[in-house]
């Protein structure tokens, strides 16, 4: 998991550095500069999770101190060192900004427990800021209208500001697969981790989540396995957050912490400013694509178009290139559709191809693809779906569409079959336009043999 990190500015910088090496700080990766040049060259290279300092100049208020480093690094936390209790300098330094001074008479008893509440339990968050101050905070969510790159802003700046470990930002989905779907993560080292977390872990928190922030032991979830331990590392907490957007539409945040938050954390006021700014950019970024949606959708059957199936295409691909997922393509077409126009007219045909649109929606989850490609060919894209799966799937598609009789609210029974074509990514192909062919031409052996089939790419007829 990503490390948290601790930069010392100081001249003299020894007896901070024996505090930090405590074992309670294991893992955090921690930063010395003796050189107040070298310190500004890192603080603009480089993210912290917490600074301790010292002041280098004896000229130099304690206030301007504060103000050289917060310039560089304005939402870190500052812990200030100072020599002797009293005088102007304590002022100086919270006029600053510092987050907490300690004086050096009590270095070895405070340093380290001051250390922890920021790296572990988000006192960062405690912070006074200003409404401008909060408004400046959250822009970088309420800017964004990108709903994958508003994901990954929000999950960064909650675990920047809790001093989580990592994090995930997930939805729940029906049906075959994990259960969830990941919308964007930090801090794993390897992003397939996220989906190995939430098989684990995923159906306890949804149902721990509410609509505030709140925090519960990982033991609260699941019996820790080893594996799970593993996985954790020294984090013991999940702090959680449900996104309630529309009805039946919601989304959960997850931080795994080494602390536990206390509840003028969890009440703070950039936290809860912050979550709220998080649910109504998500909500408007949602909405964007709900009315980005409606140009892709056949106005015939209400089904997504052709066009549609790019944009859905290149967006599996990139998320199963970084969470290592797969994903199955369906390419099917009507058998002798071209009978029930010639038989009953184009008014008749037109109400078959809705009502098969309707046969195939009703064989997939909500977070699958179904596409009217085009006159009476659809493609169906099922998402966490190896070919084997697909099989099954696409048997059931192929045996309703058998079973129906179509046309019944004209008095009509008309029989039809279907023919379909499954490739998979990775196991046939790896770009868009090889799944797409290696399906297309899996359908038309089939429709070359006896139609009413499932054919696989590169495979023989399904039995």
């Amino acid at each position: 998991m990503a490390k948290q990190r601790v930069l010392i500015l100081s001249s003299d910088p020894a007896p901070i550095d024996r505090i930090v090496r405590e074992p309670s700080l294991a893992g955090v990766h921690i930063t010395v500069h003796e050189d107040w040049e070298k310190g500004v060259s890192a603080l603009s290279k480089e993210n912290f999770s917490v600074i301790v300092a010292r002041k280098f100049r004896k000229a130099q208020t304690a206030e301007a101190f504060i103000r050289d480093i917060l310039s560089l690094a304005p939402k870190t936390p500052v812990i200030l060192i100072l020599p002797k209790k009293g005088g102007p300098s304590v002022l100086g330094g919270l006029r600053g900004g510092a987050s907490e001074i300690i004086f050096e008479e009590n270095l070895g008893r405070e340093l380290l427990p001051s250390l922890e509440k920021y790296l572990f339990l988000g006192h960062g968050l405690l912070r006074k800021m200003s409404l401008e101050e909060l408004f400046d905070y959250c822009f970088p969510v309420i800017t964004t209208t990108d709903l994958d790159l508003l994901g990954y802003t929000v999950i960064e700046m909650f675990k920047e500001s809790l001093g989580a470990s990592f994090g995930i930002l997930f939805r729940e989905q029906e049906g075959r697969g994990t259960g969830f779907a990941v919308l964007a993560t930090a801090g794993f080292p390897d992003d397939s981790m996220a989906g190995v977390f939430l098989l684990r872990f995923g159906a306890g928190i949804t149902k721990l989540s509410s609509p505030v922030p709140a925090v519960f032991p990982t033991e609260s979830v699941a019996s820790l396995t080893p594996e799970d331990e593993a996985m954790l590392g020294e984090n013991r907490t999940f702090f959680t957050l449900r996104f309630d957007l529309s009805p039946g539409s919601s989304m959960f945040a997850v931080l795994a912490l080494r602390g536990v938050p206390g509840a003028d954390v969890l009440g703070s006021t950039l936290l809860n400013f912050f979550h709220r700014q998080v649910r109504f950019a998500l909500l408007n970024a949602e909405r964007g694509i709900h009315t980005q949606h409606l140009i892709y959708i056949d106005d015939l059957t209400k089904l997504y178009n052709s066009r549609y199936l790019n944009v859905v295409l290149d967006r599996e691909l990139k998320r199963s290139e970084r969470y290592r997922n797969f994903f199955s393509v369906l390419f099917m077409d009507l058998d002798f559709f071209k009978r029930v126009n010639d038989t009953h007219g184009h008014l008749v045909g037109t109400r078959v191809l809705v009502e098969a649109g309707n046969v195939l929606r009703s064989c997939v989850r909500e977070t699958d693809t179904v596409v009217r490609y085009g006159g009476d060919e659809f493609v169906v894209l099922l998402v966490e779906t190896r070919a084997e799966e697909a099989i099954l799937v696409a048997e059931r598609m192929r045996r309703m569409i058998e079973e129906k009789p179509f046309g019944q609210e004209k008095g009509l029974e008309i029989r039809l079959t279907i023919s379909i074509g499954i490739a998979a990514f990775p196991d046939h192909a790896t770009s868009k336009q090889h799944l797409l062919n290696l399906a297309d031409k899996a359908m038309y052996r089939g429709k070359d043999s006896t139609r009413n089939v499932v054919y696989l790419a590169d495979a023989q007829k399904v039995p």
